[in-house]
């Protein structure tokens, strides 16, 4: 578990979170049939927030359930500064958790999906692509 408690995993893993939070703003403000300028500035936004509050947790010095230095006591304890931190700290635990979990099912259904399409003799995709024209799924 010291692997992903470390700076050098947990930065990159910030800035790709923040983009492809910001990615999935920017798409869903799209779909709302908003401009692109406002989207790309929705997406930006949500970008700057994401990584801002992943590296201020990550270089506040205070240990939190997402990131620890190991170090007792901190000159913040019983700070309003620090519980937030906690709080932060551990929802985004708990995010990381469910965001695992959630990519590790669908990467086991699409490896399903595939597999059954090799035994059916159909081309790969076939059975996520009638998933995604199932009349139950269409306005």
């Amino acid at each position: 578990m010291d692997f992903f408690n470390s700076l050098t995993v947990r930065m990159p893993l910030a800035v790709l979170g923040g983009i492809l939070y910001g990615l999935l703003t920017y798409a869903t403000v799209l779909t709302l049939n908003v401009s692109s300028e406002t989207a790309t500035c929705m997406g930006v936004i949500v970008f700057f927030l994401y990584l801002g509050s992943r590296l201020l947790i990550l270089f506040s010095g205070i240990d939190t359930p997402y990131y620890s230095r190991q170090r007792k006591g901190s000159p913040y304890e019983h700070t309003p500064f620090y519980q937030t931190a906690q709080w932060v700290g551990i929802f985004y635990r708990y995010h990381d958790f469910f965001l695992l979990a959630f990519q590790a099912i669908l990467a086991i259904a699409f490896i399903l999906s595939l597999i059954m399409d090799g035994i059916e003799h159909r081309p790969f995709g076939q059975t996520l692509q009638n998933l995604w024209e199932a009349p139950i799924l269409k306005k």
